[in-house]
């Protein structure tokens, strides 16, 4: 089997336990005003254009075969209408200044990269995550993973916003050893404003993994202005507390995702959002705690690519 992969970083010692392994798969059902890896959000491989490693050579006119690449104002410029991602360009480019992100991979080279570090993971108490964009929009590609990670006895995480079918997610945390379920907003219409999807199925789905008693942790991305409200914040907690889940991280938003979306040739719907500042930070910690939460401030800035 096949699946689509943005990335495998190596050596991670903030992707949970010890030292890991996190594949990140490519595709996400949501669209978050605050994404900082707009490269996740289409399934299949894309194109990034890195100007500053530009030196003007040109020669991507000619490795163009549909001619979607002109010059404007001594800069090429892609015209998205007609590219095809095909990546030709990338590969003709001596300065990496194109790069094709994301490739198809069998879930054999993809085990193969994970069990290189099996002795550093049994040494550190670490694994492997799963992350995205949304690992379960591959969710048969996921699980032929997890299947394998568990036969080699590595420990396992799937980073998830909770957007998919349930007998999916299930059917996962049956397999993986941990579940991180992100939850972004409580209120249906914000959360559809915010991220272009309803959160009815993700609120379901969770209350679906307490019942199970499935081995899950909470994330709450704290982003200012969007769900930073200390009424709100109260509201998650209890709503979090209620199902029996006691532990939360709280992810403050940091912003890293400009050029990322200027290299995609899209703009950036994060472009004015702050970030938070240490009390609010330590507020919102305050607000959980006061609900019965035992909450942990996971401050990951995401690699470059």
């Amino acid at each position: 089997m096949t699946g689509y992969v943005l990335r495998i970083e190596r050596g991670l010692g903030c992707d949970g336990p010890g030292l890991r392994t996190t594949v990140v798969l490519k595709g996400c059902p949501l669209r978050c005003s605050w994404c900082d890896t707009p490269e996740s959000h289409r399934i299949e491989p894309e194109l990034m254009f890195r100007e500053d490693c530009c030196v003007r050579c040109f020669e991507c006119f000619d490795d163009c075969k549909l001619g979607a690449i002109s010059e404007a104002d001594g800069r090429p410029i892609v015209d998205h209408g007609v590219c095809r991602w095909c990546g030709d360009c990338a590969d003709g480019c001596s300065t990496n200044a194109r790069l094709q992100v994301g490739s198809v991979m069998t879930e054999s080279r993809v085990l193969q990269e994970i069990e290189r570090d099996s002795l550093l993971y049994r040494e550190s108490g670490g694994g492997v995550t799963f992350s995205g964009g949304e690992p379960l929009l591959q969710a048969e590609f996921l699980l032929r993973l997890l299947e394998g990670c568990r036969a080699l006895g590595i420990h396992t995480i799937v980073d998830t916003c909770g957007a998919a079918a349930f007998q999916a997610i299930e059917r996962v945390a049956d397999v993986a050893d941990l579940i991180r379920y992100d939850l972004k907003h409580l209120d249906d219409d914000r959360h559809r404003r915010l991220t272009g999807t309803t959160n009815r199925e993700i609120l379901d789905n969770l209350c679906g993994l307490a019942l199970r008693n499935a081995a899950v942790r909470v994330r709450f991305p704290l982003v200012p202005g969007v769900n930073d409200d200390l009424s709100h914040v109260r509201r998650l907690a209890q709503f979090v507390a209620s199902l029996g889940i006691s532990d939360i991280d709280v992810l403050p938003y940091r912003a890293v995702a400009a050029g990322r979306y200027e290299s995609l040739g899209r703009a950036n719907p994060s472009a004015r959002v702050p970030e938070p500042g240490p009390d609010t930070v330590a507020e919102v910690v305050r607000v959980m705690a006061d609900c019965g939460l035992s909450a942990a401030v996971v401050d990951r800035r995401p690699n470059g690519v």
